[in-house]
C-alpha cells in the first residue's frame, strides 16, 4: 500500500439502513499509518492488532439506541473474502460491524453467515448427489441503473435535493412509450457519453471490471453493468461504482439519481441482481446441462431446484423482511 502512495488506511463498511440516507452507503474512519518514537519522531507504523480489530462509537449509527449504553460500542474486523483496494492515500479493508456479544451492526455479517450456510449445508447435499466439492458459494452478478440530469435542474428541484424522487408537479411529457431510447446509441460528444466512460476509466483503475454501458428504457436513464464475480467482492465493487458514478457526475454539470422511482410514471433506477450458485469448480448449479455433464444425473438440477423452492416457502417471512424498504415499493408496487 505505501508503494502505491497510501498513507492512510480505513475499515470500510455497510452500517444498516443506510440505503437513501448515507452518500455512498458505506462508511469508514481514516487513520495514518504512523507513530510516534520514543524520542518524539515520527516513523510508518500498521502493526496487526490495528488491522485485525477496528473500534468506533456504535451508538451512533440508526441502530444505536436499540442496546444499553455500556454495550453501545461496536468492533470492527476484516472481510477475508473480499480484497482491500487503494482509492487516493487511503487503504479500504472491507470489513463487518460486530457488537461485543456478537450480534450484527452491518450488511455485510448476515450475508457472510448465510454463506457459511450455504457452503456448509449445499457441500454436503452435493456429496450425497454424488459431486465431490468442499464449497457452494453464490455469484452474482449487479446491474446499476441510473438517471442523470443536468446538475442545475436537479439543484432547482428541493423535493429530488432532499429525497432522490420528484413528490410534487406534473407527470414528466414523456416517458418510455416507444422505448426508443433503449439501447440507442450513445452519440459522440455527449456529455453523458463523457461521463460513463470516464466512470469506466475510474472502475478499471480499481480492478472493478464494469464492461458494460447502454441506455435504458426511459429519456434520461442509463445502465452499468460488470462482469460476474463473487458475492461480496460484487457487492463491495457495487458500492464503489455507485460512489464512483455520483463523484463524476458533478464533474461533468450532471446529477445521479439511484432512488428507484426518481420520476412518476417513468422506468425506476432498479439494480438487478443476477444470481448463481456454484460448486469449488465453477459448475453452475442453476445450470442443468453443467450438472448432467458433471454427474451423468438428470436428479441433480430438480433436487437442487426443488430444494430452493422448498427455502422460499417456509422462510419467505425473513426474505420479505429483508426486502422490504421504502424504496422497493416505489420501484414494485407504487408509482
Amino acid at each position: 500500500a505505501k508503494a502505491e502512495g497510501a498513507t492512510s488506511m480505513t475499515h470500510w463498511w455497510q452500517p444498516q439502513a443506510s440505503t437513501d440516507v448515507r452518500t455512498g452507503m458505506t462508511a469508514q474512519l481514516y487513520n495514518k499509518m504512523l507513530k510516534f518514537s520514543k524520542d518524539g519522531e515520527i516513523e510508518w507504523s500498521l502493526d496487526g492488532d490495528r488491522l485485525i480489530q477496528g473500534e468506533t462509537d456504535g451508538s451512533s449509527f440508526p441502530n444505536g439506541g436499540l442496546r444499553a449504553t455500556h454495550t453501545a460500542g461496536a468492533y470492527l474486523t476484516p472481510d477475508p473474502s473480499s480484497p482491500p483496494f487503494i482509492r487516493d492515500d487511503v487503504m479500504y479493508i472491507p470489513s463487518v460491524l460486530i457488537t461485543y456479544n456478537g450480534d450484527a451492526l452491518d450488511e455485510k455479517l448476515p450475508l457472510l453467515r448465510s454463506a457459511d450456510a450455504l457452503k456448509r449445508e449445499g457441500a454436503r447435499l452435493m456429496k450425497h448427489l454424488g459431486l465431490d466439492t468442499d464449497t457452494v458459494f453464490a455469484q452474482i452478478g449487479l446491474e446499476q441503473e441510473i438517471f442523470m440530469i443536468p446538475r442545475q435542474h436537479f439543484l432547482d428541484r428541493p423535493d429530488l435535493l432532499h429525497t432522490g424522487r420528484t413528490v410534487m408537479g406534473k407527470f414528466a411529457p414523456r416517458g418510455q412509450e416507444m422505448s426508443d431510447h433503449y439501447m440507442a446509441p450513445l452519440a459522440t460528444n455527449s456529455v453523458f457519453v463523457d461521463a460513463m466512460a470516464k466512470v469506466q476509466e475510474k472502475c478499471f483503475e480499481m480492478g472493478i471490471p464494469l464492461a458494460t454501458r447502454h441506455k435504458e428504457v426511459a429519456p434520461g436513464q442509463f445502465e452499468f453493468a460488470p462482469m460476474f464475480g463473487s458475492m461480496t467482492t460484487q457487492i463491495d465493487q457495487n458500492l464503489l461504482v455507485m460512489q464512483i458514478i455520483e463523484e463524476v457526475a458533478k464533474d461533468y454539470g450532471l446529477a445521479a439519481l439511484f432512488t428507484e422511482k426518481p420520476f412518476d410514471g417513468v422506468n425506476g433506477s432498479g439494480k438487478h441482481n443476477n444470481w448463481s450458485i456454484a460448486t469449488g469448480d465453477g459448475t453452475n448449479l442453476l445450470n442443468p446441462k453443467q450438472i448432467l455433464a458433471k454427474t451423468g444425473s438428470t436428479d441433480v438440477f430438480a433436487i437442487v431446484m426443488a430444494a430452493m423452492l422448498t427455502a422460499v416457502d417456509e422462510h419467505g417471512d425473513l426474505m420479505r423482511l429483508s426486502i422490504s424498504c421504502p424504496g422497493n415499493d416505489f420501484r414494485l408496487g407504487a408509482c
